[in-house]
Protein backbone atom coordinates (compact mmCIF):
# COMPACT_ATOMS: atom_id res chain seq x y z
CA UNK A 1 0.00 0.00 0.00
CA UNK A 2 1.15 3.50 -0.62
CA UNK A 3 0.27 7.03 0.48
CA UNK A 4 0.55 9.04 -2.62
CA UNK A 5 0.44 13.05 -3.28
CA UNK A 6 -2.93 13.57 -3.94
CA UNK A 7 -1.74 16.50 -6.92
CA UNK A 8 -1.05 13.54 -8.96
CA UNK A 9 -4.28 11.37 -8.41
CA UNK A 10 -5.64 11.64 -12.22
CA UNK A 11 -2.46 10.30 -13.18
CA UNK A 12 -2.33 7.20 -11.43
CA UNK A 13 -5.79 6.57 -11.76
CA UNK A 14 -4.60 6.23 -15.23
CA UNK A 15 -1.32 5.13 -15.75
CA UNK A 16 0.01 3.11 -12.54
CA UNK A 17 2.95 4.36 -10.21
CA UNK A 18 5.45 6.64 -11.64
CA UNK A 19 8.09 4.54 -13.17
CA UNK A 20 6.66 1.53 -12.56
CA UNK A 21 8.39 -0.25 -15.22
CA UNK A 22 11.84 0.94 -13.99
CA UNK A 23 10.83 -0.31 -10.37
CA UNK A 24 10.17 -4.00 -12.06
CA UNK A 25 13.31 -3.77 -14.06
CA UNK A 26 15.13 -3.33 -10.96
CA UNK A 27 13.60 -6.53 -9.14
CA UNK A 28 16.87 -8.22 -11.01
CA UNK A 29 19.65 -5.86 -8.61
CA UNK A 30 17.47 -6.90 -5.39
CA UNK A 31 18.82 -10.24 -3.58
CA UNK A 32 17.13 -12.02 -0.39
CA UNK A 33 20.43 -11.89 1.26
CA UNK A 34 21.10 -8.30 0.69
CA UNK A 35 20.33 -5.31 1.60
CA UNK A 36 18.46 -2.41 -0.94
CA UNK A 37 19.53 1.42 0.04
CA UNK A 38 16.85 4.05 -1.31
CA UNK A 39 18.49 6.98 -1.14
CA UNK A 40 15.46 10.12 -1.89
CA UNK A 41 13.30 7.24 -1.02
CA UNK A 42 9.84 9.62 -1.56
CA UNK A 43 6.57 8.29 -0.54
CA UNK A 44 8.50 4.63 -0.78
CA UNK A 45 7.19 3.71 -4.42
CA UNK A 46 10.73 1.97 -4.55
CA UNK A 47 11.10 0.64 -1.40
CA UNK A 48 7.68 -0.55 -1.08
CA UNK A 49 7.69 -2.63 -4.45
CA UNK A 50 11.20 -3.99 -4.18
CA UNK A 51 10.84 -4.87 0.06
CA UNK A 52 9.96 -9.04 -0.51
CA UNK A 53 12.51 -9.24 -2.80
CA UNK A 54 15.61 -8.14 -0.41
CA UNK A 55 16.88 -8.70 2.84
CA UNK A 56 16.46 -5.26 4.17
CA UNK A 57 15.07 -1.86 2.83
CA UNK A 58 17.24 1.45 4.51
CA UNK A 59 15.19 4.24 3.07
CA UNK A 60 16.38 7.46 3.60
CA UNK A 61 13.70 10.83 3.11
CA UNK A 62 14.75 14.18 4.25
CA UNK A 63 11.24 16.20 3.57
CA UNK A 64 9.56 15.68 6.87
CA UNK A 65 5.63 15.50 5.26
CA UNK A 66 6.99 12.86 2.49
CA UNK A 67 8.64 11.29 5.43
CA UNK A 68 5.08 10.37 7.11
CA UNK A 69 4.11 9.07 3.39
CA UNK A 70 6.76 6.56 3.40
CA UNK A 71 5.97 5.95 7.07
CA UNK A 72 2.44 5.23 6.66
CA UNK A 73 2.91 3.29 3.31
CA UNK A 74 5.88 1.23 4.98
CA UNK A 75 2.86 -0.05 8.11
CA UNK A 76 0.14 -0.64 5.89
CA UNK A 77 2.22 -2.95 3.99
CA UNK A 78 3.22 -4.60 7.12
CA UNK A 79 7.00 -4.54 6.08
CA UNK A 80 9.28 -5.29 9.02
CA UNK A 81 12.44 -5.47 6.97
CA UNK A 82 12.05 -1.80 6.13
CA UNK A 83 13.68 1.03 8.25
CA UNK A 84 12.92 4.44 7.44
CA UNK A 85 14.95 7.66 8.53
CA UNK A 86 14.33 11.05 8.32
CA UNK A 87 17.89 12.28 7.10
CA UNK A 88 19.11 13.46 3.75
CA UNK A 89 22.52 12.19 2.87
CA UNK A 90 25.89 13.56 1.39
CA UNK A 91 29.13 14.25 2.60
CA UNK A 92 31.50 14.95 5.51
CA UNK A 93 31.59 19.17 4.93
CA UNK A 94 27.74 18.74 4.71
CA UNK A 95 26.70 16.93 8.03
CA UNK A 96 24.36 19.02 10.29
CA UNK A 97 21.50 21.20 9.59
CA UNK A 98 20.86 22.42 6.22
CA UNK A 99 17.94 24.25 3.92
CA UNK A 100 16.33 21.99 2.24
CA UNK A 101 14.51 23.96 -0.99
CA UNK A 102 10.69 22.34 -1.51
CA UNK A 103 9.82 23.31 -4.99
CA UNK A 104 6.51 21.46 -5.77
CA UNK A 105 3.35 20.18 -4.03
CA UNK A 106 4.07 16.73 -4.55
CA UNK A 107 6.94 16.77 -2.60
CA UNK A 108 9.30 16.23 -5.75
CA UNK A 109 12.59 17.95 -6.58
CA UNK A 110 13.12 19.48 -3.50
CA UNK A 111 16.94 20.02 -3.14
CA UNK A 112 19.12 21.60 -1.10
CA UNK A 113 21.37 22.78 -4.25
CA UNK A 114 20.07 26.51 -6.03
CA UNK A 115 17.09 26.54 -8.62
CA UNK A 116 15.85 28.43 -11.18
CA UNK A 117 12.52 26.81 -10.45
CA UNK A 118 10.16 29.00 -7.85
CA UNK A 119 10.69 27.85 -4.23
CA UNK A 120 7.47 27.24 -2.21
CA UNK A 121 9.32 27.33 1.07
CA UNK A 122 12.22 26.04 3.26
CA UNK A 123 12.64 23.22 5.44
CA UNK A 124 15.87 22.53 7.99
CA UNK A 125 16.76 18.87 7.74
CA UNK A 126 19.83 16.89 8.79
CA UNK A 127 22.47 15.53 6.91
CA UNK A 128 24.17 12.58 7.49
CA UNK A 129 26.91 10.49 5.49
CA UNK A 130 25.76 7.02 4.70
CA UNK A 131 28.94 5.39 6.18
CA UNK A 132 28.06 6.72 9.66
CA UNK A 133 25.38 3.74 9.26
CA UNK A 134 27.53 1.19 8.92
CA UNK A 135 25.23 -0.38 7.10
CA UNK A 136 26.91 -4.22 5.66
CA UNK A 137 25.85 -5.89 2.68
CA UNK A 138 24.54 -3.49 0.22
CA UNK A 139 23.28 -5.36 -2.82
CA UNK A 140 21.41 -2.14 -4.61
CA UNK A 141 21.09 1.20 -4.49
CA UNK A 142 18.60 3.69 -5.75
CA UNK A 143 19.53 7.44 -5.54
CA UNK A 144 17.30 10.28 -6.41
CA UNK A 145 18.42 13.12 -4.15
CA UNK A 146 18.28 16.19 -7.23
CA UNK A 147 22.10 16.81 -7.33
CA UNK A 148 23.26 15.96 -4.21
CA UNK A 149 23.97 12.19 -5.82
CA UNK A 150 28.00 13.12 -6.09
CA UNK A 151 27.91 14.34 -2.55
CA UNK A 152 26.34 11.26 -1.36
CA UNK A 153 28.60 8.80 -2.84
CA UNK A 154 31.99 11.24 -0.84
CA UNK A 155 29.96 10.31 2.62
CA UNK A 156 29.49 6.50 0.99
CA UNK A 157 33.21 4.91 0.17
CA UNK A 158 33.27 2.69 2.81
CA UNK A 159 29.72 1.49 2.70
CA UNK A 160 30.69 0.93 -1.38
CA UNK A 161 33.76 -0.97 -0.72
CA UNK A 162 32.54 -3.31 1.79
CA UNK A 163 29.69 -4.45 -0.14
CA UNK A 164 31.69 -4.69 -3.44
CA UNK A 165 30.40 -1.89 -5.37
CA UNK A 166 26.93 -2.90 -5.40
CA UNK A 167 25.00 -0.99 -8.71
CA UNK A 168 23.28 1.87 -8.83
CA UNK A 169 20.51 3.20 -10.40
CA UNK A 170 20.28 7.10 -10.42
CA UNK A 171 18.73 10.39 -11.60
CA UNK A 172 20.72 13.10 -12.94
CA UNK A 173 18.56 15.92 -14.47
CA UNK A 174 21.75 17.66 -15.88
CA UNK A 175 22.08 16.73 -19.23
CA UNK A 176 26.28 17.33 -18.69
CA UNK A 177 26.87 15.94 -15.08
CA UNK A 178 30.23 15.47 -15.97
CA UNK A 179 31.85 15.71 -12.08
CA UNK A 180 29.38 12.97 -10.83
CA UNK A 181 30.16 10.69 -13.98
CA UNK A 182 33.92 10.90 -13.90
CA UNK A 183 33.94 10.49 -10.39
CA UNK A 184 31.63 7.17 -10.91
CA UNK A 185 33.61 6.14 -13.68
CA UNK A 186 37.29 7.57 -13.01
CA UNK A 187 37.43 6.78 -9.04
CA UNK A 188 34.92 4.43 -8.28
CA UNK A 189 35.76 2.02 -11.27
CA UNK A 190 31.91 1.50 -12.33
CA UNK A 191 30.44 1.71 -16.20
CA UNK A 192 27.77 4.00 -16.50
CA UNK A 193 24.68 3.87 -18.86
CA UNK A 194 21.68 5.76 -20.06
CA UNK A 195 18.71 3.05 -19.12
CA UNK A 196 16.62 2.58 -21.77
CA UNK A 197 13.43 4.92 -22.38
CA UNK A 198 14.27 7.05 -19.12
CA UNK A 199 16.14 9.96 -20.21
CA UNK A 200 17.30 10.88 -16.60
CA UNK A 201 17.80 7.84 -15.45
CA UNK A 202 21.47 5.90 -15.14
CA UNK A 203 23.13 2.46 -14.17
CA UNK A 204 26.24 2.37 -12.63
CA UNK A 205 27.58 -1.00 -12.38
CA UNK A 206 30.82 -2.95 -12.16
CA UNK A 207 29.82 -5.77 -14.42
Amino acid sequence: MYFLPSVNMDYYVKNGLFENQLIEWCRQFCGETRAFLDIGAHTGTYSISLANYCREVYSFEPQRDTFYALCGGVALSQLSNVSCYNVGLGAEHQVGEQQLHIVSMDGGGSTMHPQSQEVMKTETIEIRTLDSYKIQNVGFIKMDVEENELFVLYGALQTLEQSGYPPIVFESNTGDNTPLFDYLRNVLSYKVINIGGCDNMYLASRD
